[in-house]
């Protein structure tokens, strides 16, 4: 169920958003991309990371096809991003570029902690 509240981080937005703000609640991530906005409840979460760019580069680093199999909500493909693997969907691994991925991840994570100490 969506919140009414602000969200607890708000990305700035960049060219390599494709000028878009993913938001962190404290239950749930924001992803809007030119088509909708994807809401990804914090339970639906497997893995979040941060990735280098060249999605397809995986390969190379050891990862297997089927982790290069995503959907790009940005610009992941020129520069540092966010890889989040969900439970659930068609497309279960999504990759994004917020301003700052590794304070995306780190506030992520702390927001993802504080609802599991609940």
């Amino acid at each position: 169920m969506k919140e009414t509240v602000d969200p607890r981080y708000t990305s700035k937005r960049s060219w390599r958003s494709l000028w878009q703000q993913y938001r962190i609640y404290t239950d749930r991530l924001d992803l809007p991309s030119f088509l909708r906005t994807r809401v990804i409840p914090f339970d639906d979460i497997v893995n979040i990371e941060v990735r280098p760019p060249l999605v397809v580069g995986d390969l190379f680093r050891g990862k297997s096809l089927r982790y290069c199999w995503v959907l790009k909500l940005d610009m992941a493909d020129l520069c540092r991003h966010v890889a989040l693997h969900r439970k659930s969907g068609i497309m279960k691994r999504l990759r994004f570029s917020p301003d700052d991925p590794e304070e995306f991840v780190r506030e992520c994570m702390v927001a993802m902690n504080a609802r599991n100490m609940r």
